[in-house]
C-alpha cells in the first residue's frame, strides 16, 4: 500500500482527500494545526472518529499536530512520518486558506480588509499559511523522495491564481506563488524519477466555504444551489479522483502540469 502525508488533513478537502484515499488503499498520515481544528467547521465530531473512520477503510492512519509555517516543525512530522511508515509515496500539500486564522486552531476569519490594502499582518498570515506550509513541507519531504527515486508530489492551488481577484488579493498571490513552486519543482526533479503536479480548485463547498459566505466574491456564489453537472459549486468529492489520479501509476509519465477542477467555470490559459 502506497504512504500519502497530507497536510491539512483533519478538514476541509484535506480530510476529503483522506477518506476517499483509505477507500482506495492507501495509508495515510494527517497533520494539522491543533486537535480541534477538525471541529472549528464541525466538518468531524474529533481527531480519534477520524481516525476510526480511516482505519474501518482498511487503511493505516497516522496523524500528528504541527505549526507548518515554522521549517522545524514541518521536518519533524516528515520525519516521524517516515518512522511510521518507513516510506513516503506521496504528499498532497492541502494545508492553506483565504483567511487569517490567527487563533490555535486557525479558525480566523476573513481579513477586515481584504483588498490590496489588507494590513501588513493579514498579509503575511495568508501568504505563511499558504506559500510557506507547502514549502517548507517539500524541503523536508524531497531528501527522502530524492534518495529512494520516486514520489508523487500535489500541491495545492486555486483558480484565484490564474486570474486578476478584486477581493483576497493576497491569498492569489500566494496560490500563484505555488503554482510556480509546482512548475519549478517539478523540472528540478526529473532526474529523481520524482512526480510534481498541482491543482486548482474553484469554489467548493467545504466547512470552511460555508462559514464566510459573506466575505465571499460573486463568482464563489454562483450555482451554490445549483444540481446541475457543471454549472454549480464544487462538492469537496469531486476534486479527490483527480487528486488520486495524480498519486497513482495512470500518473507516471505526468509532471509539471496545472490542472483546473471547476466545471469549467474559467476556462482561459493558465
Amino acid at each position: 500500500m502506497k504512504n500519502i502525508l497530507i497536510t491539512g488533513g483533519t478538514r476541509g478537502l484535506g480530510l476529503e482527500y483522506a477518506r476517499y484515499l483509505s477507500k482506495k488503499g492507501y495509508n495515510v498520515g494527517l497533520t494539522d494545526i491543533s486537535e480541534d481544528a477538525c471541529k472549528v467547521y464541525k466538518e468531524a465530531k474529533s481527531i480519534n472518529h477520524i481516525l476510526s473512520e480511516i482505519e474501518s477503510n482498511g487503511s493505516k492512519v497516522w496523524c500528528e499536530f504541527a505549526d507548518l509555517t515554522k521549517r522545524k516543525e514541518a521536518e519533524e512530522v516528515v520525519e516521524n512520518f517516515i518512522n511510521h511508515f518507513e516510506k513516503i509515496d506521496g504528499v498532497i500539500t492541502s494545508a492553506g486558506g483565504d483567511i487569517s486564522g490567527n487563533d490555535p486552531d486557525a479558525s480566523g476569519g476573513k481579513a477586515e480588509n481584504n483588498s490590496f490594502f489588507i494590513s501588513f499582518s493579514e498579509h503575511e498570515n495568508i501568504f505563511q499559511r499558504n506559500y510557506y506550509t507547502c514549502l517548507n513541507t517539500l524541503r523536508a519531504v524531497v531528501p527522502y523522495m530524492q534518495e529512494q527515486k520516486f514520489g508523487k508530489i500535489v500541491t495545492v492551488s486555486s483558480v484565484n491564481a490564474a486570474f486578476g481577484v478584486e477581493k483576497e488579493t493576497t491569498y492569489s498571490v500566494a496560490k500563484s506563488s505555488i503554482l510556480q513552486l509546482t512548475r519549478s519543482l517539478a523540472k528540478e526533479l526529473r532526474k529523481d524519477g520524482i512526480n510534481v503536479n498541482c491543482i486548482m480548485p474553484g469554489p467548493t463547498k467545504t466547512g470552511r466555504f460555508l462559514s464566510t459566505l459573506k466575505g465571499r466574491n460573486p463568482h464563489d456564489l454562483a450555482g451554490i444551489n445549483s444540481k446541475a453537472k457543471l454549472d454549480r459549486v464544487a462538492l469537496p468529492e469531486d476534486i479527490s479522483p483527480v487528486v488520486e489520479f495524480l498519486l497513482s501509476e495512470n500518473s507516471d509519465f505526468v509532471s509539471g502540469e496545472v490542472i483546473r477542477i471547476d466545471g469549467g467555470l474559467f476556462p482561459q490559459p493558465i
